[in-house]
């Protein structure tokens, strides 16, 4: 795969630090990277990046584990193919196993509905508009209205339309089919009470929306989730054109529509199942009311990178079975630990009771404890040593690389100086004969020494050779840029060195950490050892009979327990075994993808929060999960980011996830219930470029918002226009609560706002 140059972002320069093993990468020499694997079986792959002449660089990133240093060379690689295709060298490429054989990205494997155009016909909400007909056209479809009117009900149909069922905000991702079969009980409880009963028959929905080259046309009842009143597909890739209409009366032929539906969608979208394309339109292309959040939701997460990047769609399917199975497991083995527990618990008791207990001193029990929690405090403080030393050695790694980018970045911008038509006076050799009166060349000091030099060089002339060196342009500007590299340099050595002061204090606790723990662990351990069931510490009373057989039963109870205990956790080690190839293929596919989908996410988060990001995917037990990182900083739990930054950030992965997929040159549609409420103006105008850069790149966006003076929508149609962008009001479609009809006034002047900003369009 040749590695292309626009993906270099000016605002995330290569990270590369240097090692015992590695030296800055040479712009004159061609660079390539190409994946070692180890054929043990055991082994991790290795990430190798060679320049030629051969000369080795890093051996040491793990595929399935941690491919972050992977994608940093990547970006390295990339930005110094620049230089290299500027400088008519051979570039950069990178190459897998075997020799020769270039990655896929994986992009464009996956095809996803977009839509053109929706009739809702008799729902009773939209009371004053029983037939509504909507074109969606292309760039963004704006729905526009008030609090109340029915805006988030609108995507519920749309996608009702498209997958026939309603996502429950209560339900917990359990697994794709789990998700599909538990939602289809709630779409009719969804609708109940927006339609009339009398009327409940006549509503239905139509849709049209293209899934690759096919053109799908379908009518679906509002109460009928697995059923089709019509059908029409044009150009799948099944077999050919088809259409049909039943008789309302016909269930069974219905059913038999929806079936054909399935199906033909299934292969034309390329998925392997028709729950993965319910699983991608409620979680990824949806982001509405219930407010998922994609990047903190880790078994969502891992189903929609299984998805994005390629993984087998089969096999994505049976992974997300055996995850499940491997989660039902781990639950049941929590149920026997419990059943065992209890029984232990109860024999105590029962023996306390009577007296026939084994009776500890309480201050050894008191001890016991005290230690106990002493071990455990020093682990937890240990591990948290562990993630700093991990991420201030990310950091040191950035810093210097970035110390090492502006230094070759002063040492060329310097020699630029000793170019013919320099200014003479910015040589050093002539700068410190004219400030410090001693020639460089001969070692004469003396005062005046300067003076034929200054006469020279008053007629433009070179002091040595007395060439004209009278020059066009700004004087001065190559100083100035030189001093600003000088100052960047400065900063980025200070960054450096706060850096390595930072990783040297936590190293140090961490060391200290791990003393403690070992030392914690030691006393406990030797106190277990000390004292140990004993004559002086037990009691040892004769149970009588009845008793006996009670303990001997709650004993059995408890052997029963832990066996069945250890049987489901083996049980659960199988299946995650099972997952272990899927995971590592997908960290596979994630590495070959990251040089083009991390930009595209970085772009366009970065449209909102003005701040340099990157997300990262991590290995952990359950399997992959996102990591996001802010200003170099690790951001992983939802309390590190405001309100607005959470739903703005993941609004803009799943931008990202969903171009990646469909790839280069075929529309993505994403439909989103505005969470304007959470933005302050400012942010308002950075989320609508945000909108606006997903839907001017070609893609679509079928977005609901209220009619205000919000600067989100208004932004927006300044970036797209009136020719990617149209805006539908919906206040004419239900009626207005009474202060909403008192205030229409202020919604007419909000709307002609927004629909003014059409035609004002940004250059």
């Amino acid at each position: 795969m040749r590695i292309g140059q626009q993906a270099c972002r000016r605002r995330r320069p290569p990270i590369f630090a240097r090692t015992a093993h590695s030296s800055a990468l040479d712009p004159r020499q061609s660079w390539s990277c190409r994946v070692i694997p180890r054929h043990d079986g055991k082994s991790p792959h290795r990430l190798a990046v060679t320049s030629s002449p051969k000369k080795s660089l890093h051996r040491g990133a793990r595929l399935g584990h941690k491919w972050y240093l992977c994608s940093e060379l990547m970006c390295a690689a990339r930005r110094f193919s620049m230089v290299t295709d500027q400088t008519s060298t051979s570039g950069v490429a990178m190459n897998n196993v075997p020799a020769g054989e270039q990655l896929a990205t994986g992009g464009g494997s996956v095809r996803l509905p977009v839509v053109q155009t929706i009739e809702i016909n008799n729902f009773s909400l939209y009371r004053e508009n029983p037939r509504i007909s909507l074109s969606f056209g292309d760039g963004v479809f704006c729905l526009a209205g008030a609090n109340g009117l029915g805006k988030s009900t609108f995507l519920a149909i749309l996608n009702y339309a498209i997958t026939g069922i309603v996502a429950n905000p209560d339900q917990k991702f359990m697994s794709l089919k789990e998700y599909y079969k538990d939602s289809l009980k709630y779409s009719g409880l969804y609708f109940t009470g927006r339609v009339f009963e009398l009327e409940r028959h006549l509503a239905e929905v139509t849709i049209s929306f293209t899934v690759g080259r096919a053109q799908y046309s379908l009518t679906r009842g509002i109460f009928e989730p697995r059923a089709l009143r019509k059908l029409k597909v044009l150009n799948s890739s099944t077999e050919n054109d088809y259409e049909h209409e039943i008789e309302s009366a016909d269930e069974d032929a219905a059913s038999e529509l929806h079936s054909v539906y399935v199906r033909k969608i299934v292969q034309d979208a390329g998925l392997a199942t028709f729950d993965q394309l319910v699983f991608l339109q409620h979680f990824l292309l949806t982001f509405d009311e219930r407010r998922h959040l994609l990047f903190w939701d880790p078994e969502v997460a891992q189903q929609a990178l299984f998805l994005a990047f390629g993984v087998d769609g089969e096999l994505a399917e049976k992974a997300d079975e055996w995850r499940r199975i491997a989660d039902r497991l781990e639950s049941q083995a929590r149920n026997a630990q419990y059943q065992a527990t209890t029984a232990r618990q109860r024999k105590e008791e029962i023996q306390g009771r009577a007296g026939t207990t084994t009776e500890l001193n309480p201050d050894l029990l008191l001890a016991h404890s005290e230690l106990t929690q002493a071990r455990d405090q020093t682990a937890r403080v240990r591990d948290l040593r562990s993630r700093d030393v991990s991420d201030a050695s990310l950091v040191l790694s950035r810093a210097t690389a970035k110390r090492h980018a502006l230094e070759s970045d002063y040492d060329r911008a310097f020699n630029e100086r000793l170019k013919p038509g320099a200014n003479p006076r910015q040589h050093s050799l002539v700068s410190n004969l004219i400030t410090q009166h001693t020639c460089g060349i001969c070692g004469t000091h003396a005062d005046g020494v300067e003076e034929s030099a200054v006469s020279l060089m008053a007629d433009d002339k070179c002091p040595l050779c007395q060439t004209s060196t009278k020059r066009t342009g700004e004087p001065g500007i190559d100083f100035q840029h030189l001093e600003r590299l000088d100052n960047e340099l400065a900063s980025a050595v200070q960054e450096v060195t706060v850096a390595e002061s930072s990783l040297t204090r936590l190293t140090k606790e961490l060391e200290i950490a791990e003393n403690d723990y070992a030392d914690a662990r030691e006393r406990l351990k030797e106190f277990e050892k000390q004292n140990d069931i004993s004559a002086e510490d037990v009691a040892k009373p004769e149970p009588d009979d009845v008793l006996s057989k009670l303990v001997k039963q709650l004993e059995a109870e408890q052997q029963s327990a832990v066996e069945r205990r250890d049987d489901f956790r083996r049980t659960r080690d199988e299946y995650r075994s099972k997952l272990t190839p899927v995971q590592n293929e997908l960290a596979e596919k994630y590495f070959e993808a990251e040089v083009e989908f991390v930009p595209k996410f970085q772009e366009l988060a970065y449209q909102f929060l003005g701040l340099d990001l990157r997300v990262n995917m991590e290995q952990r037990a359950k399997g992959a999960e996102l990591t996001l990182e802010i200003e170099g900083t690790r951001r992983r739990m939802t309390t590190q980011l405001s309100e607005s930054q959470r739903y703005f950030v993941d609004i803009a992965l799943r931008m990202a996830l969903a171009q990646h997929m469909v790839g280069e040159g075929n529309p993505a549609c994403l439909y989103i219930d505005t969470p304007e409420g959470s933005l302050d103006i400012a942010y308002e105008n950075r989320a609508g470029s945000m909108f606006g850069k997903f839907a001017v790149a070609g893609n679509k966006l079928v977005m609901t918002a209220n009619i205000n003076s919000s600067r989100l929508v208004q932004q927006l149609a300044h970036i797209c226009g009136a020719d990617r962008m149209k805006i539908e009001r919906m206040t004419e479609w239900t009626v207005l609560s009474e202060v909403q009809a008192e205030s229409e006034a202020l919604f007419d002047e909000a709307y002609r706002k927004i629909t003014g900003a059409l035609y004002e369009v940004t250059p």
